[in-house]
């Protein structure tokens, strides 16, 4: 037989070699998101491991308060994915200038009301008595402390690289739960502590020359304080006194957490807790958090 033949056939062999015949590489790959864990070998496992964390934030929608948060968790795994969460929150709450603009009002003897309330000095000279001059009260709730059963959904595990040059472990979670909130709920309040109205009322004429305004008025009056001058009875003193409350709260956060030298993280997170029972239905804390943890 011709050598030239003889290498033609080789080379057929060859090639129908590797089409049809199987691969053992290609019979051994599986697809990742073909196995039970879409990432083998964890660096950081979860299951039948405890977590404690502490964590510290403030308070994205409260409109006259400041508020600080501090929470201390402990969380255990039951498993890869599911875990249960304890944890203790404390809250620390400071006024918004908002709050002494609307409490003082420009009634204010003490001068301590902010020029970004409005210049109340330049109202007396040029005597726009028109101007309604007194403290108002709005209800207003502030949280002291709160303790939340929370279960722990951790769906995402993976990787990622830092500046082309670090890896960095991480998981996304979502919490659910539920518990109790303390608090100081401020309720409104329409009169100073003399028993007079807190804000004046103006006597106005419609089209049909009726007058409208309280009983017995029968010309405009002037929007003046009507109730009081005395600095005891406005601003913080004159606050209603706060009741104590509690209330059930339920809970719902979103997180991430970055793991490093095997047993520490770092975590961040948006949470959100619901005051049900008040006042109004319930009232809203939105809130963003970070702090650190170690796992045993």
């Amino acid at each position: 037989m011709p050598v030239v033949l003889m290498n033609r056939i080789l080379i057929l062999l060859t090639i129908a070699l590797g089409v049809f015949a199987p691969s053992n590489l290609g019979l051994a790959y599986e697809k990742a998101s073909d196995l039970n864990e879409v990432v083998l070998m964890k660096l950081f496992p979860k299951k039948k491991k405890i977590e404690l964390d502490a964590r510290f934030g403030l308070v994205l929608n409260s409109s006259y308060n400041n508020t600080f948060l501090a929470d201390v968790g402990l969380t255990y795994f039951w498993s890869e994915e599911w875990g249960f969460n304890f944890e203790g929150i404390f809250a620390a709450t400071s006024d918004k200038d908002e709050r002494g603009c609307i409490e003082t009002f420009y009634n204010d003897p003490n001068y301590a009301v902010e020029a970004e309330c409005g210049d109340a000095e330049g109202l007396k000279e040029d005597k726009k008595e028109d101007a309604n001059f007194g403290p108002a009260y709005v209800p207003i709730r502030e949280l002291k402390n709160m303790f939340i059963g929370n279960f722990v959904w951790n769906p995402i595990y993976g990787k990622q690289i830092v500046l082309m040059s670090a890896t960095n472990y991480f998981d996304f979670y979502i919490k659910m739960g539920g518990g109790i909130a303390l608090s100081d709920y401020y309720p409104k309040q329409s009169e100073v502590a003399s028993g007079k109205p807190s804000r004046g009322f103006f006597c106005r004429k419609d089209d049909s020359t009726e007058v409208k305004g309280p009983e017995g008025c029968t010309e405009r009056a002037e929007g003046k304080n009507p109730g009081t001058k005395n600095e005891e009875e406005t601003g913080i003193n004159g606050r209603p006194v706060p009741e104590a409350q509690s209330n059930l709260a339920l809970h719902l956060s979103i997180g991430q957490r970055y793991h490093f030298m095997k047993r520490f993280l770092v975590t961040a997170s948006l949470e959100n807790y619901t005051l049900l029972g008040t006042d109004s239905g319930f009232d809203n804390f939105l809130s963003i958090m970070g702090g650190f943890g170690i796992r045993f």
